[in-house]
């Protein structure tokens, strides 16, 4: 027998169905009871709101509530108590549908005796703690949950297997600018036509970005979205990214991250800008370089040659005709030098004549200094955005000074075509060559072309093997800029 009592409260109106719980407790041998008796529903929670009970034996018929509702009014009034229906034989339905309703279990008056009701109380007593330990865990499981996640600054939104919304944290709220009672509840594909598009810079392609993920059942696609600033959200970047839920009520739904990035963009763009400072006073200081070698060496050739021939002139006309000749051809290729680098010291003026063109005319430069064979297959080209043509152009650039400098080439081939929206500009020489493996992504100017590619949206490809020359091959589509 245990030490502690079982308080037990018993609303019952019938005097002889009483009499007959109380005789069955007295008689337990296990536990020892105390009964209180109440007659009416209003009595019972009376007692209830003024005393402590370990258990409650209800019965369904009384004088001011029947059937289920007295359930519901117990229920209402003292929330946390185990209940035991009582019912009469032709009620078996009524307590399967009171246990369905909360009731712990359920007895038939005249067929119970003295173990079937005590072990009945035991039970639910033990099934209700259970369920009360289990209730209180769950409810600081969510609440840390619910705490963590509100505290984080990823912002979370977890979808069931439908796309529903079916829980948004405090992140999402100030990322988007949206109350989440405005998303819990709907399908995530079409809020982001009605709702979520339209706080993006980029509208369609967000849209377009996940609605695919969604379609194609994908994950871990790392999308960039930009926010637009509104007078209840900031200006931001955003990274999206998902991951599947495959166990629990929510399998086969995902759970999506946006996590704030803007900083980290501030920094590249900053990084991109320091770039184009220094590769901007890097050029400013080859031209510079360039045209004083230019000038330098064309008047120190020119003089050396005008005088030969003024000294030549009476004895020997015919030489000095050939001098005067050499003359012209080195004054006329200095000439066709000084306006290219003129004309790359107004950059303008790259945007005035087509792409073509301005390849040809540094190819026609280089061919006057260099020993290599220089062979151009230029298509026409339309009119281009001005970033894009002096992108294209600076590669060009850096490609070709980079092959006079260090392939030992004999021959390059400078070939631009365009083809279903895409313009392609490959350049490849004959020269020595470098194994990709160990070569540094910086050396040979590779990281200035990658750079100059990425501003503009193209895609470069680098192909090169020792001793069989190299291939730099530029990609650029209209759809992408």
């Amino acid at each position: 027998m245990v030490d502690k009592s079982i308080a037990v409260l018993l609303i019952e109106d019938n005097p002889g169905d009483a009499r007959l719980i109380q005789e069955q407790l007295r008689e337990a041998a296990e536990e020892s009871f105390g009964l209180v008796v109440a007659n009416n529903l209003q009595e019972g929670i009376n007692v209830l709101n003024s005393q402590r009970f370990d258990v409650l034996l209800l019965d369904l018929s009384l004088p001011d509530s029947f059937g289920l509702d007295t359930i519901q009014s117990v229920r209402a009034n003292v929330p946390d108590i185990p209940i035991v229906v009582l019912t009469g034989f032709d009620d078996k339905t009524l307590g399967v549908q009171a246990v369905q309703m909360g009731a712990q279990d359920y007895l038939l008056k005249g067929d119970s005796h003295s173990r079937l009701l005590t072990r009945t109380i035991r039970y639910a007593i033990e099934r209700h703690n259970i369920e009360a330990a289990l209730r209180q865990s769950q409810e600081e499981y969510r609440s840390l949950i619910n705490d963590v996640f509100d505290t984080t600054t990823v912002g979370v939104l977890i979808l069931d297997r439908d796309f529903k919304v079916v829980w948004v944290n405090l992140a999402i709220e100030i990322y988007f600018g949206i109350a989440r009672e405005e998303l819990l509840g709907h399908d995530k594909r079409i809020l982001i036509e009605d709702k979520l598009k339209c706080i993006f810079t980029d509208v369609d392609g967000f849209a377009h970005s996940l609605l695919s993920e969604y379609r194609d059942n994908a994950f871990d696609r790392r999308l960039e979205c930009q926010v637009t600033p509104e007078e209840d959200r900031q200006e931001r970047w955003l990274e999206h990214w998902s991951q599947p839920i495959r166990a629990g009520i929510y399998a086969g739904g995902r759970i999506e991250h946006y996590s704030d990035i803007t900083q980290r963009k501030m920094i590249e763009a900053s990084e991109r800008e320091k770039a184009q400072k220094l590769a901007a006073a890097e050029e400013r200081q080859r031209l510079a370089r360039e045209l004083h070698d230019s000038v330098s060496q064309t008047l120190f050739s020119s003089t050396v040659m005008s005088e030969s021939a003024l000294r030549v002139w009476d004895i020997n006309p015919t030489k000095a005709h050939d001098l005067m000749v050499q003359l012209q051809q080195l004054t006329s290729s200095a000439l066709s030098e000084m306006r290219l680098l003129l004309l790359e010291l107004r950059p303008a003026s790259l945007i005035q004549v087509g792409l073509q063109t301005l390849i040809q005319q540094l190819a026609n430069t280089l061919k006057t200094r260099t020993a290599i064979e220089i062979v151009t297959a230029l298509d026409d080209i339309p009119t281009l955005h001005p970033d894009v043509q002096i992108g294209i152009y600076r590669i060009v650039q850096e490609a070709l000074n980079n092959i006079i400098k260090h392939s030992q080439a004999e021959q390059v081939l400078i070939q631009l075509t365009r083809t279903d929206q895409q313009i392609v500009l490959t350049i490849s020489d004959n020269g020595r060559g470098f194994d990709m493996e160990t070569n540094k992504p910086t050396s040979l100017g590779m990281n200035i072309m990658r750079e100059r590619a990425d501003s503009i949206g193209a895609h470069l490809n680098i192909e090169s093997a020792a001793g069989e020359g190299t291939r730099i091959q530029v990609t650029w589509s209209e759809n992408n800029h």
